[in-house]
């Protein structure tokens, strides 16, 4: 192998490295996406209810299914109680919610979504709700809403569903009372059945009886 010979190749090995790194250098680095602003921002008052959250990103995100999957905002008071109605609204690098709230006080939000290069995150934040004194609290619950289910409808079922019992045992009552109704109006044939019948083997009786009378009257006039 000549030296010159070494020298080009040494020449085309750099000049492949610097290609590689231009064209890496131009290619979109493929990262989580980085939040860029949050509403309401962390720790600033609030007092409107209901509070419009939003968060932006620097770059789109990924909803492969097209009903944001993997995504998702809850609103929790110091209490643990959560408030909204779990819908997320998205479009393209941002995502938002809607949540009425209860009591005054710092409440926490908790956001997850899913990156452009398909990993999820999730990350929180607080900030304090200061409301006027005309705030009509709304009720918190002990786990976060579903989105399309309705929390009333779920109790009222919750409701409905823990009695059916009582409900059920007045058909039983009268299906029992109509039995015993039924015996009572059979009970009058039964018993002119069993008079026919003692009356039958009286009468067979009686024949018999007469019968044999005779048989005997007869057998003492030979």
């Amino acid at each position: 192998m000549t030296p010159a010979w070494r020298g080009n190749r040494r020449s085309h090995l750099l000049g492949a490295t610097l290609l590689g790194a231009l064209i890496l250098g131009a290619s979109p680095a493929y990262a989580h996406n980085v939040v860029e602003d949050r509403t309401p921002a962390p720790e600033s008052s609030v007092t409107d209810s209901p509070v419009t959250i939003s968060l932006t990103t620097n770059d789109i995100f990924l909803d492969l299914s097209g009903e944001a999957t993997g995504f998702g905002v809850v609103v929790r008071d110091s209490a643990g109680l959560y408030y909204g109605d779990g819908c997320v609204d998205l479009d393209e690098r941002q995502m938002s919610a809607s949540a009425e709230l209860g009591q005054a006080g710092t409440y926490e939000i908790i956001y997850q979504f899913v990156s452009a290069d398909g990993h999820s995150l999730s990350e929180s934040y607080t900030f304090v709700f200061e409301p006027s004194p005309d705030h009509a609290p709304v009720r918190g619950y002990d786990t976060p809403a579903e989105c399309g289910v309705s929390r009333d409808t779920a109790a009222e079922g919750a409701v409905s569903g823990a009695e059916p019992a009582p409900a059920e045992s007045a058909p039983a009552a009268t299906a029992t009372t109509t039995a015993e109704d039924a015996g009572a109006e059979d009970s009058p044939s039964s018993v002119v059945l069993i008079v026919g019948v003692v009356s039958l083997v009286t009468i067979a009786a009686v024949v018999l009886a007469f019968w044999r009378i005779r048989q005997r009257g007869d057998a003492t006039e030979i």
